[in-house]
């Protein structure tokens, strides 16, 4: 079995929910240790640093542990068996982003083994990317803490998320996922009449409000190469229920329920991502609604398709695509310390979160190959 192969089944194997990577940390911090490269633990997160021969810049390699939930539904050789079909490997995570994890180990292996790389190094291996993103945020925000931004002339990344190697993102929308919630009277449901709030009708009076002002929104900030921005409204929704142990009942169906509360998602352009929350705060104090973060918000990301690395990258990758996603990403976290980085890696971008996820597991070689050729024209 050759040793990408052995890798991708090995990570495909672990279990790593978003805030259950600690299994998958180990696997990774072991593999480190094997082959005589410290590592350096952060926040969860495994960090490991090479001195290169220009110690003036440096590259930088994301990929995140964690994975989506496998669902409820059955898999057909489960979501932690991995198994071959061909050159494909079926299995959770396979795509998004085991394949894309397990090229940056061996990219880091071989560099390890032929001794100081061009630039230093930078191999992050991060938590919660599926969830908000907080394990590259706390990368971020320690490598500027650390000194290691000012430090640098110039810095480039690659996050090894799946675009089959045919896209090379350079932007992605920000997102905040938002927790509304409304207040109204209570009383028998056999007398709305006597109801003067009702909290649920409150909500969707707002929603409907929201959906008015984002038509508009979304004319004032289109016209870039961003989707505009979008709302994706009562993504859940909690009224008049209790739950425990798991199981959600009904807490008296002939009652009106005096709480409600449903969270919104909203998909930011770089610009309007400044505004959002003041201008929905805003709206929510006119329909007096409560409106908070569910999750810190995660910032638009973006490089600029003159920067070297996407130049280098397309020379190398002639037929590639240049693209902005619609949905989020953690590039945005490096964006904002002045890092420019692109999504580019193995595996296929319409497999992550599906049911028999599967991925091409020749990319994973082809990746290494592609991603040493970067670094070393980058560093010239």
């Amino acid at each position: 079995m050759l040793e990408h192969e052995r890798i991708v089944k090995e990570l495909v194997s672990i279990k790593s929910y978003s805030g259950e990577e600690d299994d998958l940390r180990d696997y990774i911090s072991r593999h480190f240790s094997k082959i005589g490269v410290e590592t350096i633990p952060w926040d969860g997160n495994v960090i490991v640093h090479m001195d290169g021969l220009n110690s003036s810049k440096a590259f930088i390699f994301n990929s995140h542990m964690d994975t989506v939930s496998a669902g409820d539904l059955p898999w057909k050789y489960g979501p932690w068996t991995p198994t071959m079909e061909g050159n494909e490997i079926v299995g959770l995570g396979a795509s998004d982003m085991k394949s894309g994890l397990t090229a940056s180990l061996l990219l880091a292996e071989n560099m390890a083994k032929t001794g100081k790389p061009p630039v230093d190094m930078w191999f992050t291996y991060v938590t919660k990317e599926e969830l908000d993103g907080s394990g590259t945020e706390s990368f971020a925000n320690w490598f500027d803490q650390q000194g290691w931004v000012k430090k640098y002339k110039d810095i480039a990344g690659i996050f090894t998320e799946p675009t089959n190697l045919t896209e090379i993102e350079h932007g992605h929308r920000g997102n905040m996922f938002l927790k509304i919630t409304t207040e109204g009277g209570s009383g028998h449901a056999s007398r709305p009449g006597k109801l003067k709030v009702h909290s649920v009708r409150r909500l969707i009076s707002f929603a409907d409000g929201l959906q008015t002002e984002f038509a508009k929104w979304q004319e004032e900030f289109s016209g870039t190469k961003f989707a505009p921005p979008t709302v994706g409204e009562m993504t859940s929704i909690w009224a008049g229920v209790s739950s425990k142990d798991g199981l959600v009942t009904v807490d008296s169906p002939n009652k009106f329920p005096s709480l409600t509360m449903a969270t919104f998602d909203v998909r930011t352009t770089p610009d309007f991502h400044k505004v959002a929350f003041e201008r929905i705060q805003k709206l929510g104090k006119k329909y007096k609604v409560n409106v908070e973060y569910a999750f810190p918000p995660a910032p638009a990301g973006y490089t600029n398709p003159s920067e070297k690395i996407i130049k280098i990258t397309r020379s190398l990758v002639p037929k590639s695509k240049l693209t902005v996603s619609k949905g989020s990403a953690d590039l945005g976290f490096l964006s904002t310390q002045g890092i420019k980085a692109i999504i580019f890696g193995p595996g296929y971008k319409e497999q992550a979160h599906k049911l028999n996820e599967y991925a091409d597991i020749t990319k994973i070689p082809q990746a290494v190959g592609i991603y040493e050729q970067i670094v070393e024209a980058w560093a010239k």
